[in-house]
């Protein structure tokens, strides 16, 4: 099954570079990341410092590119690091860019 994909990651500021290539490396054609806060079961990522940031990657890309996106980040970061992903079905104006 085809279509565009959302896909939300949220991890460790310390990988925004490392993830950010493997996005791209997956076939997207680009991200918007930004800095976060929030609360989960390794604490409270308050952003008060570079140690206690996470970053926020927004994509918008075909199924098998958000599929290889995600599992790639999974088996690569997800053990060691805080990380969360997410894909969703997205109705996208001009899909035809993704």
């Amino acid at each position: 099954m085809g279509g565009i994909q959302y896909v939300v990651i949220i991890c460790e500021d310390a990988l925004e570079h490392k993830i950010g290539r493997e996005i791209i490396d997956a076939g997207a054609k680009g991200y918007t990341v930004s800095t976060v806060r929030g609360r989960g079961n390794r604490g409270v990522r308050d952003a008060q410092s570079a140690l206690s940031s996470n970053a926020r990657f927004e994509i918008v890309c075909p199924r098998n590119v958000a599929l290889k996106i995600v599992q790639s980040i999974e088996s690569k970061f997800s053990q060691n690091y805080g990380l969360v992903a997410c894909m969703m079905d997205a109705l996208a104006v001009r899909s035809e860019e993704y």
